[in-house]
């Protein structure tokens, strides 16, 4: 945008748009719907009729469009849709809220201290409203400071945020809180002390929010929100330390941090070849209960869903009871979601989505690049860098948690990106990181027909969507029961088309597998299970439903065997034996029952 149609824009236009969109959010916060919508949209029509634009391009245009597209495409695919909206809604207030952050970069400092006092907001309301019973905190003597604290707090109504959640959001904002600290400093050093009460009232306020955001985070005990802050300055005195060692050459600065970031890599999967347990034993040691052991689970177990949905996902808000239904073969929910940010926008969203994130951040760090190796006397961007630093922290904390994704936080997950200015190029520049990681992809995950995987792609969002759109426990006892009432002529269609196209398809054998078992086809599921389980034998999933396969078929050791390198955790193994009894057949009820007690 050029300075003459910047200027065309009326100044009060910059904060109206943004009090219009966080307006919005709030309302979206409460109750997702789609009327709030035209709270965020009226200053863009007033924008329009005042300088003939919507908003201001950034280099994110293509990419929001798209991420919005596959959101679209995970509402459709979604077996509840009411739910898949709310989240939808979620999403559409986030990029509205990034472009209101765009809109608003004439104002000067106002998008830093806007988000500098929304995480003073956070951390507030974190520490006025949490519960330290219902939340009791993961550390005894934050658990003590909380509950200490809470009878001289007022009582405030309203909801009540998950610790992780809030420190997630804390996290992420932390260096937008310290950036307004540094800008106050700044004008105080260049304004003369007679006009300076302001700028030393704005230090004052940046201070108390700082300090205010650190001693939230510091009792929401978000372990993995701190080891991601702790990430993120490492990264960036990584950085600093190779601006040191370059000598002013900003190419081999690159190449410097570059290789040191290889270097500690590479030293890092050395430790864990020589010592596996080295992660676990460093992430058990920090204060309070481990969870390791869930997550690793979660992220293995969950790429069986993103292989069943690659293109649409199994839809927004689904995860729960997808995972227990075709993952766990449990009858009841499990997990709310999958604990990894990737993973969660790859099985609800699908890859497509994830490779949109994937390019935005390369978009972004790109530009950073860019920006810190200007050579027209300009400094670099402070707020870029914060955004960056932002940015990295959301990254590291979604290797170990999704707070963000997938809870009202997502209203924030694209803030740091409005950040980044202006499109240095045309609009496809940002096509060509999507369209480079996409074709690595293909090449890699996708190697066999893909059109056998969209039919099999849509025969499980068939499937999920006739199956866990009616069920409901203990209206229905088990799933089996579902798959044995209602029509799923075409989701065995679809499947039948792709193992037509590519009879190693995994999921189609899996699923087809997993409905012929539930209605007394024990012989087609064997060979349909064997072939699922040629195709993926680390899979738990399709272990247990073979071993089940060859139980019902009466290969008794066999099905033992496979059962025994079975997590059973949850008693699902108990489960099936209760459901050949539910169905009559006592002798493979016994059979299942035997093998269940047998496992060591």
């Amino acid at each position: 945008m050029n300075m003459a149609s910047e200027k065309a824009v009326p100044a009060w236009l910059h904060y109206l748009d943004l009090a219009c969109a966080t307006l919005a959010c709030g309302l979206w916060y409460a109750t997702p719907q789609w009327w709030p919508l035209l709270v965020a949209l009226a200053p863009w029509v007033i924008r329009l009729a005042v300088t003939r634009r919507l908003t201001r391009r950034t280099a994110f245009d293509l990419a929001m469009v798209l991420f919005l597209l596959t959101a679209a495409v995970a509402v459709w695919a979604a077996f509840d849709r009411d739910a898949a909206f709310a989240r939808f809604w979620l999403m559409v207030g986030g990029v509205l809220l990034f472009y209101a952050l765009v809109n608003a970069e004439p104002a000067g400092n106002l998008r830093v201290w806007f988000l500098a006092l929304l995480g003073a907001a956070v951390a507030s309301h974190f520490v006025l409203t949490n519960d330290w019973e219902l939340y009791p905190a993961k550390v005894d003597l934050v658990a003590r400071l909380g509950r200490a604290l809470q009878p001289s707090l007022p009582p405030l109504p309203g909801p009540h945020p998950n610790p992780n959640v809030a420190g997630a959001t804390m996290a992420m904002l932390l260096p937008f809180s310290g950036l307004a600290v540094v800008q106050s400093w700044r004008r105080i050093r260049a304004v003369p002390r007679s006009r300076s009460v302001g700028v030393w009232f704005a230090l004052a306020l940046g201070l108390a929010s700082l300090l205010l955001v650190i001693l939230g985070l510091f009792l929401t005990v978000s372990r993995s929100a701190w080891i991601a802050v702790a990430g993120a300055l490492l990264l960036a005195g990584m950085w600093l330390a190779a601006g040191r060692l370059s000598g002013g050459s900003h190419t081999a600065r690159g190449w410097i941090f570059g290789g040191c970031l290889a270097l500690g890599m590479a030293a890092a999967a050395r430790v864990v070849l020589v010592w596996p347990q080295a992660l676990t034993t460093l992430l058990e040691a920090l204060p309070g209960p481990s969870g390791t052991g869930n997550r690793a689970e979660l992220v293995r177990d969950g790429v069986i869903l993103v292989r069943d949905y690659p293109f649409t996902g199994l839809g927004l808000d689904g995860f729960m009871m997808a995972y227990s239904s075709y993952v766990k073969l449990i009858h009841v929910g499990h997990s709310p979601h999958g604990h990894n940010l990737y993973l969660d926008v790859a099985m609800e969203q699908g890859l497509p989505a994830l490779l949109i994130v994937l390019a935005m951040s390369a978009t972004l760090f790109t530009l950073s690049f860019r920006d810190q190796a200007r050579r027209d006397g300009r400094r670099p961007s402070s707020e870029l860098a914060a955004a960056v630093l932002c940015w990295l922290i959301i990254l590291l904390n979604g290797l170990a948690d999704d707070p963000l994704y997938n809870g009202h936080a997502m209203l924030f997950l694209l803030t740091p990106l409005a950040f980044a200015g202006p499109p240095e190029t045309s609009w496809t520049a940002a096509a060509r990181p999507i369209g480079a990681i996409a074709l690595v992809v293909m090449i890699v995950i996708f190697r066999g027909p893909l059109t056998s995987q969209l039919y099999s792609n849509m025969g499980a969002v068939l499937q999920s969507q006739a199956e866990l759109g009616v069920y409901s426990w203990p209206e229905w006892p088990i799933q089996d029961e579902v798959r044995r009432q209602v029509d799923l002529q075409q989701t065995m269609a679809a499947f039948e088309r792709a193992l037509a196209l590519d009879p190693s398809n995994p999921t189609a054998n899996r699923r087809l597998g997993m409905i012929e078992l539930s209605r007394g086809d024990y012989q087609a599921a064997l060979v349909h299970l064997e072939a699922a389980y040629a195709a993926e034998p680390w899979s738990q999933t399709t272990r247990q439903l073979l071993g089940e396969a060859c139980i019902a078929n009466g290969r008794l050791e066999e099905g033992r065997a496979l059962w025994h390198g079975v997590s059973n955790r949850e008693g699902q193994l108990a489960i099936r034996a209760w459901w050949y009894g539910h169905i009559g057949e006592k002798e493979r009820a016994e059979w299942m029952q035997q093998a269940a007690a047998s496992r060591p």
